[in-house]
């Protein structure tokens, strides 16, 4: 009988029946090389999905991007800085940039408290987005080597420590003869 036992356990945290309570987490998102295109809901624009849990809550967002614009397509001026914007599941935006003119390599970082909670899905969709279109599907800016994003908020840990867990909790029980 406990064997059965045993072997029922691994195949539930293995199999992700084993449930853990949410904790606070952090998730890093690398977000380097994404474009800003077109205005908010353009097919053109790019979309990074993003799962974290099924209505994980997020507490706080933080940033260190580096933002280059690019001319549009003919023209020898860039786009503003001010126009890259990134939108969080369509209920949060960050606009990247301040400048009023065009930036090469120029860092923004910072953090802002929120309040929210991820649908069922668990999906955190980040929409890259220009607010003035110069030219419909040409790149506006873009986001340089090491620019990332991190959610800060609680949800439970993913399931590879989830099953770690689960294993060194069956040989902890585990009767010495």
């Amino acid at each position: 009988m406990k064997p059965t036992i045993s072997i029922l356990a691994i195949l539930a945290t293995v199999s992700g029946l084993a449930q853990a309570d949410a904790s606070w987490a952090s998730l890093t998102i690398d977000v380097s090389g994404y474009e800003f295109r077109d205005e908010l809901g353009s097919p053109n624009n790019e979309i990074l999905d993003v799962y974290i849990w099924s209505e994980a809550w997020i507490n706080c967002i933080e940033w260190n991007l580096t933002l280059t614009t690019l001319p549009p397509p003919g023209a020898t001026i860039q786009s503003w800085g001010s126009e890259a914007n990134i939108d969080f599941n369509q209920t949060l935006n960050l606009q990247v940039s301040n400048t009023d003119e065009g930036v090469v390599n120029e860092l923004n970082k910072g953090s802002a408290f929120v309040d929210y909670t991820l649908d069922r899905d668990g999906k955190l969709n980040l929409e890259f987005w220009d607010s003035y279109d110069d030219a419909e599907g040409y790149a506006d800016a873009v986001l340089e080597e090491g620019s990332y994003i991190t959610v800060y908020g609680a949800w439970p840990p993913s399931p590879g420590p989830l099953a770690a867990m689960g294993i060194c909790g069956i040989f902890a029980a585990r009767r010495r003869r």
